[in-house]
């Protein structure tokens, strides 16, 4: 294992995106301005200056660009930090992005929002949830959407319509992710629990309990066996979809966590805390009292 602290002047960390190849890190702040940070050096590569709290971005596909959140959704070269458009509206929290497809979910207080990134035109705006949501994902056609929100409930929307298919009700408290399963089949929300659904009929399959705060992010491993999430706790768990048991639990870091990822090779998981403390930790070492 090994760490880098981020040399970061704000009281606390909104967001951090992870490169695929874990070199870099997309970090998102309390203030200005957003970093394009080096992992390996912990040096600043690039300043991406914006006029608000930064809640939400995302890499491209190809990860030659970037999208950020602060009241206005802009769209960012990663290599020379240049902003290449603004987007009309309200975008304040959570972010979803096909880049394939051009399209964007984001969210403004309780209303989520599907906005073609090509025409800037805002395709949908979709309500239902009774509090802000914090959390959006796109399923593998583009066609449907989860979202998570303050109010507890995880709702699936029909995007060809912008109508609501499903609402998912079971967590007592702010569900802060959603991710589908590769089967489409069912998708896992996050709240102080991480919770399995069945897509088709709407009950909770199986509930994986152990995180003592909230939990921030969780994501599917790509075999689809495992799961990883990160919590408030100060701790990343590694959990076996089939049976619901807890693998594995990292326990370093001093202060709450706001992301935990697998690396493209699924060899090594990156996360990174509120102060900037970023672990990176070798998936293959478990029985070391070092991780």
């Amino acid at each position: 294992m090994h760490a880098v602290q981020l040399n970061i002047d704000s009281a606390e960390i909104y967001t951090c995106k992870f490169s695929l190849d874990g070199a870099r890190a997309l970090v998102g702040l309390q203030r200005n301005p957003v970093g394009l940070w080096d992992l390996t050096t912990g040096d600043l590569v690039r300043a991406f200056e914006h006029t608000g709290k930064v809640w939400a971005l995302a890499w491209s596909e190809d990860q030659k660009t970037m999208l950020s959140l602060d009241g206005k959704m802009r769209l960012w070269d990663v290599e020379t930090g240049e902003c290449l458009r603004e987007f009309d509206g309200r975008h304040e929290r959570c972010l979803a992005w096909r880049s394939a497809q051009k399209r964007s979910l984001t969210a403004s207080n309780n209303i989520l929002q599907l906005t073609d990134l090509e025409s800037g035109q805002r395709l949908f705006e979709m309500n239902g949830h009774s509090d802000g949501i914090y959390c959006a994902a796109f399923d593998e056609t583009g066609e449907r959407a989860l979202s998570g929100s303050r109010d507890g409930t995880v709702r699936i929307w029909d995007l060809k319509t912008g109508s609501c298919i499903r609402v998912l009700e079971a967590h007592t408290y702010h569900v802060h992710g959603v991710a589908w399963a590769a089967d489409e089949k069912h998708a896992v929300s996050c709240s102080r629990e991480i919770r399995l659904w069945d897509i088709e009929n709407g009950e909770c399959v199986r509930v994986f309990n152990g995180h003592t705060d909230t939990i921030r992010t969780v994501q599917w491993s790509r075999d689809q066996r495992q799961l990883l999430s990160a919590a408030h706790d100060g701790t990343v768990r590694l959990w076996d979809v089939k049976t619901g048991e807890c693998l594995h639990v990292f326990e370093r870091h001093p202060v709450g966590l706001v992301s935990a990822t697998f690396n493209d090779d699924q060899q090594e998981v990156l996360s990174c805390d509120w102060s900037g403390g970023i672990w990176v930790r070798d998936l293959g070492r478990f029985d070391s009292d070092n991780y």
